[in-house]
């Protein structure tokens, strides 16, 4: 999905949507609409917090976010009219206990953005053309609350989102698990910067959940499994001498790195079923480098 233009409060914006084209049009509360894409500033209408990592079937997608406001005040509440149907996803930042309408259904996916903030993904189908109420943000933690909510605006053709989480392989990143709970210590220098897709953790007694996802074009791929227990690996994947460290607070991980090339298409990333005691090693994640 790409967005043509904006045109400013109460009027259109037109979104690619494959056939037809979205419009977005009376934007209250000086709502903006942007590209939902990584390392785009536009968690806030004012680009103060940039996307570090979002749901890969969400990219490219279209983005309608309010200015920050005062951090003493509930995050404000805005609306926009969609004039066909659409699905439509909420991104509420995790802070304190907030208050969601009951017709928006919570998902899986996640959504990461400043200096290690997150947002819990909402969903919601709509069926015909009319306003999308976005609610207020009244979820706080001391004196501060949350950022106004976002919306996410696809077409319904559009696959839905999913944990398959996309962000980019840096140093301190925290998102060796898509919730953002354990951080990057060291990995090879030549897989610095590259796609890398993570889920979150899961419960601990079970297996690191498997996932899919699907490549855009020929990629070889790292799969990071955490040394823990005797993990099952796939036919097909070799492993390297390198390997990644990684921290949950003071105790420090490694995982252990295996390669395959891929056509484009989708991929079946395994779980990981080994377990030390009752803990089962974190969901592996994935590096891609494309061809």
């Amino acid at each position: 999905m790409k967005l043509f233009g904006i045109l400013g409060i109460a009027t259109a914006a037109a979104l690619t949507v494959g056939a037809a084209d979205i419009q977005l049009s009376g934007m209250t509360g000086n709502a903006k609409a942007g590209t939902f894409k990584l390392y785009a500033k536009n968690r806030t209408a004012e680009s103060r917090f940039a996307i570090v990592a979002m749901p890969i079937t969400l990219s490219g997608g279209t983005i309608v976010s309010a200015p920050r406001g005062a951090n003493t005040q509930p995050g404000a509440a805005y609306s926009v009219t969609v004039d066909q149907p659409a699905r439509v996803y909420l991104l509420v930042q995790n802070r304190g206990k907030v208050t969601v309408p009951e017709d928006w259904k919570k998902t899986n996916a996640v959504v990461a953005w400043g200096d290690g903030f997150s947002d819990t993904v909402y969903v919601k189908e709509l069926d015909a053309p009319g306003v999308i109420e976005v609610p207020a943000h009244d979820g706080r933690q001391g004196s501060t609350y949350g950022i106004p909510n976002a919306l996410v605006i696809t077409g319904k053709e559009k696959p839905a989102a999913t944990i398959a989480t996309e962000s980019r392989l840096m140093q301190k990143s925290r998102l060796r698990t898509a919730d953002g709970k354990f951080t990057f210590v060291n990995f090879p220098d030549s897989l610095k910067g590259l796609p890398f897709v993570s889920i979150p953790r899961g419960a601990n007694n079970r297996p690191g959940a498997a996932y899919s996802f699907t490549l855009k074009k020929p990629a070889k791929l790292y799969l990071l499994v955490q040394e823990r227990g005797n993990a099952a690996i796939p036919e097909g994947w070799t492993k390297i001498d390198e390997k990644c460290s990684w921290k949950n607070n003071s105790e420090t991980y490694t995982d252990s790195i295996y390669t395959k090339d891929f056509p484009a298409g989708v991929v079946e990333i395994p779980a990981h079923n080994g377990k030390d005691g009752n803990s089962y090693g974190v969901p592996n994640a994935v590096v891609i480098r494309y061809q």
